[in-house]
């Protein structure tokens, strides 16, 4: 809820790994939504899951946690959540300045602000 009332741009589709934390397809029978689900479909959300055991269909996902991994949870120590929250602040802040070459070479904060220059 905070990301789709905080973005700075319309959200229109979201995709997804099958992970717990997203939807209840593979854990349960019942066909109940997860929150997140529920979320999606009251925000009028297109929802898609990516196959299962099927990371490369995610695959720049999952080349960006395994970056985040390397430069940033490998090395920190967390002393409380607070202290935890501020060290992820300042690394996204750095990290959104980086050139990545997926994006061809622009920062994601230039990509970000290319489209809001078009909106």
């Amino acid at each position: 809820k905070k990301l789709i009332l905080n973005c700075p741009f319309p959200i229109r589709e979201i995709q997804t790994d099958n992970g717990t934390e997203f939807t209840r397809a593979l854990i349960s029978d019942d066909s109940k939504p997860s929150l997140f689900e529920e979320m999606l479909e009251l925000s009028g959300i297109k929802y898609h899951r990516i196959r299962v055991a099927t990371p490369r269909h995610n695959g720049k996902v999952e080349r960006q946690h395994r970056t985040d991994e390397k430069r940033f949870y490998k090395k920190i120590k967390m002393y409380n959540l607070a202290d935890g929250r501020q060290q992820l602040a300042k690394y996204n802040k750095k990290s959104n300045n980086i050139p990545k070459i997926c994006l061809g070479f622009l920062t994601p904060n230039e990509i970000l602000d290319k489209y809001l220059e078009v909106m």
